[in-house]
């Protein structure tokens, strides 16, 4: 791609000019790209590149006695913006990767929960976060899910500081949580605590009365 020459005369060039300029009004509206009906169609061409963060370089060779201008895309720019995809493709694959552990993780305790108490821990992170838990999150932005997870810890923290004041202090602070939060504070304490977790869950062999 980038080291495709035009001339600013080929049909399809030609064509993308035709069709903004007769689109000027939709295309503003939905890219913000104003199209001036009098420019070439290698300008326009240009301002869809300029959209995606890429320019155009340009030589002159001289052909049959005459000067021709030939365009082509700045190798940097598109050097650049092959890191950037690169970047994002990564930061899809580590989300999705967090979301298969977690899902695997949530899987073995709920196992454990229905082994142990007979009873079916409730999917965290929770629906109601964003209307379900197919959490994703655009490029460069917070992953809801990976948001709730990480306050959720900080509770779990919280609640581990609580358990040397004693059970009362423990509950105590968890009703201070909804029911999700609550279920995900102690799946917390589980997998960073397992030792604490026993002892707690020895402690109230009821636990899980508090988490209604």
């Amino acid at each position: 791609m980038d080291g495709l020459e035009i001339k600013g005369d080929e049909a399809t060039i030609k064509a993308l000019a035709d069709f903004s300029k007769r689109n000027a009004t939709h295309i503003k509206g939905i890219l913000n790209l104003t199209i001036l009906l009098d420019e070439s169609p290698v300008w326009i061409l240009s301002q869809y590149l300029l959209q995606l963060g890429l320019s155009m370089k340009s030589r002159r060779p001289v052909e049959d006695g005459k000067r021709v201008r030939y365009y082509r895309l700045n190798t940097e720019d598109v050097a650049f913006a092959r890191q950037v995809l690169g970047y994002r493709q990564r930061l899809r694959e580590d989300r999705e990767r967090r979301r298969q552990e977690e899902r695997e993780q949530q899987a073995a305790y709920a196992a454990r929960m229905q082994s142990m108490y007979g009873i079916n821990a409730p999917s965290t992170p929770p629906v109601n976060i964003i209307g379900d838990n197919n959490c994703g999150g655009l490029d460069g932005q917070i992953d809801p899910c990976d948001s709730w997870w990480r306050q959720v810890k900080s509770y779990a923290t919280l609640a581990m500081e609580r358990i040397a004041h004693g059970v009362d202090s423990v509950k105590q602070f968890l009703n201070t949580l909804s029911s999700d939060e609550r279920w995900g504070v102690m799946m917390a304490i589980d997998e960073q605590a397992p030792v604490m977790f026993e002892q707690l869950v020895a402690e109230v062999p009821d636990w899980v009365l508090w988490m209604g």
